[in-house]
């Protein structure tokens, strides 16, 4: 593979994310879809919601379900209840509150308009795994490092995690496992940890230290690519990194570009490539073969220097 051409720049847009129907961003006080808008609302995505295509809007309200032909309103949030976190729409959902009193969070579930029931947790993240759901996620605390798996159909806590010392980063769902990652480096002391732990049982399958802001690739690979310049300069270079771990053995396996130093701002998975934007005084757009670990030649970004507008 080739990367062709950069085909187009998209000037003053902000939150570029890709979306089942392409690719979707803020310009102005608008939203836009490939490039048309669809919204003069700030709309973001809410990937936890399923049956459609679904965006709420900023900071926190309405659902609202995109097709090709624009928005309809799904869902109105009612502020005193909370914010959709997961679900079906319109089946049923999960709702958020945080409580001030006692900076716990208060989820309800909510089936064809009827709380079936409501409980509190002390984790504002969640993450649906089929009839199961992942909590986790606080802003510091002594339970940064913990999370908790529950049955919908009752809020039940089946199993409790926590690592004290790190706090969870990232979680990536499957099937029948959730791989979670904790980070925390201070100077040369690292608490990092990964666990590949099986749902609903919460037998421990796997872990290791090898904790990256990784990013799914198919069914059973997690990876992640990084380099930087400004840390070690142009005299010491490969200060990089692609790494790839396997979420059925927890294998760990690092590669290496000789010679290359430069610095990487984004990072993207599409099929089986990875694709990378650097700077090097000049704007790149590069791409990884993961199925080969090959760097691909970069494509330079035409643009004048000193001018981002």
């Amino acid at each position: 593979m080739k990367i062709k051409e950069v085909r187009e720049i998209i000037r003053g847009a902000e939150y570029i994310r890709n979306s089942p129907l392409g690719i979707m961003w803020f310009r102005g006080e608008s939203t836009e879809l490939n490039g048309v808008e669809i919204s003069k609302k700030e709309l973001f995505l809410r990937d936890g919601l399923r049956g459609g295509v679904f965006a709420a809007m900023i900071p926190n309200g309405d659902i609202y379900e995109m097709t090709s032909s624009g928005i309809k309103l799904q869902l109105q949030v009612d502020e005193a209840v909370g914010y959709p976190k997961i679900g079906e729409l319109p089946h049923f959902y999960i709702m958020n509150k945080w409580d001030e009193a006692t900076g716990d969070h208060v989820y309800r579930y909510i089936q064809n308009g009827e709380v079936l029931w409501t409980r509190s947790y002390p984790y504002r993240l969640i993450e649906q795994f089929g009839n199961y759901a992942l909590l986790w996620g606080t802003l510091g605390g002594p339970k940064e490092g913990g999370c908790q798996l529950i049955e919908l159909a009752t809020g039940a806590v089946l199993w409790e995690l926590d690592h004290p010392g790190a706090c969870v980063s990232q979680v990536y769902p499957y099937e029948d496992k959730v791989v979670i990652v904790w980070f925390r480096e201070i100077e040369n002391k690292s608490t990092n940890r990964v666990l590949c732990v099986e749902v609903p049982s919460g037998t421990v399958l796997w872990e290791n230290d090898a904790a990256r802001k990784y990013q799914k690739y198919g069914n059973d690979k997690l990876v992640f690519f990084y380099s930087s310049l400004w840390e070690d300069g142009y005299e010491r270079g490969d200060n990089h990194q692609l790494a790839e771990l396997d979420v059925r053995t927890g294998a760990f396996q690092m590669y290496k570009f000789p010679g290359y130093n430069t610095s990487t701002y984004v990072t993207t998975v599409y099929k089986d490539y990875l694709f990378y934007g650097t700077l090097n005084y000049y704007f790149y757009v590069g791409a990884i073969d993961l199925r080969t670990h090959e760097m691909l030649p970069e494509v330079k970004i035409d643009y004048t220097p000193g001018n981002l507008n």
